[in-house]
């Protein structure tokens, strides 16, 4: 009936496993965790293997890095049931009843549902610009995801049925980090496939420094480039790329550009969404430069 799917990166997935088994033992429906670790090498994997201890529970590692988006699709393929429930290795569901929750849809015809992603509102938190860039960008209130449920869709925490993902999957051109979720969903809507947003959130724990989050971000900004440049997207979908393009027209890419290393400081130094804005800004006008 279930298939709970959660790849790993370098990063303990016991908790999250645990918590889910238990939930679905509870409701007594044939279910099977999944969770493969892509080629992490890390020590933390010895915690990791103790999800096999656990009834139908697997973890997997893999010796070699396949990437974000093939990654997803192997465990899709491992599956044996007919609905998948994603969810990133470093969250936590907000309620006890999250897989009940989910599992009043299995009698939806070809629907994707999203969950939503809250974060933990500790002191510890809020000094990064992780958690403040979740905050504004991420923890988004169901009323405001039901009016544009595509925006909204994040590939942490999503349930879709086996057959639905099997005609789209995840693009493996896509390796790195960043923006794998926002050419699956489009997708999802070209093929004629409803996304439904619904109240049932999980926690994201795994908060970046700085200095990573702001890698990450970058690499995401490359990500957007080749999903332009591949025709993979149309970039007068998003804004952000209209932006640049509008830029480019006035031959201001130079002047955007050169500002860069200023603005990731700032975002650095003050844990700023608004310079983080800022910089991916100026580092999509380093990009455009590049390939010009």
């Amino acid at each position: 009936m279930l298939s709970v799917l959660i790849p790993t990166y370098n990063y303990n997935a016991f908790l999250l496993v645990k918590n889910i088994q238990k939930q679905l033992v509870l409701e007594k429906i044939p279910f099977e965790i999944i969770c493969f670790d892509d080629g992490s090498n890390s020590s933390i994997n010895i915690n990791n293997e103790e999800i096999n201890t656990l009834s139908n529970a697997t973890f997997i590692a893999f010796k070699k890095n396949v990437g974000r988006s093939a990654i997803r699709n192997l465990l899709a393929e491992k599956a044996t049931f007919n609905w998948l429930l994603f969810l990133d290795a470093d969250v936590l569901p907000v309620s006890n009843n999250f897989i009940k929750n989910y599992i009043k849809y299995f009698n939806s015809d070809k629907i994707v549902f999203c969950g939503g992603i809250k974060y933990q509102d500790s002191t510890e938190n809020q000094k990064y610009l992780r958690y403040k860039y979740g905050k504004k960008n991420e923890e988004i209130s169901l009323n405001k995801r039901i009016q544009n449920p595509s925006k909204y869709f994040f590939t942490s925490n999503f349930l879709i049925q086996k057959a639905v993902f099997s005609k789209i999957k995840f693009e493996e051109k896509l390796v790195d980090y960043g923006r794998e979720d926002l050419l699956f969903s489009m997708d999802l809507i070209k093929e004629g496939y409803k996304i439904e947003q619904i109240a049932n959130e999980v926690y994201h724990l795994g908060i970046d420094d700085n200095a990573l989050f702001i890698k990450k971000t970058k690499k995401a900004m490359k990500n957007l480039i080749f999903l332009e440049k591949s025709n993979l997207i149309d970039a007068d979908s998003l804004q952000l790329l209209k932006l640049i393009n509008k830029i480019s027209k006035f031959k201001l890419l130079k002047a955007a550009a050169f500002l860069q290393p200023v603005f990731e400081n700032l975002a650095k130094n003050k844990s700023s969404v608004f310079f983080l804005n800022c910089m991916k800004v100026s580092y999509l006008c380093q990009l455009k430069l590049k390939h010009e």
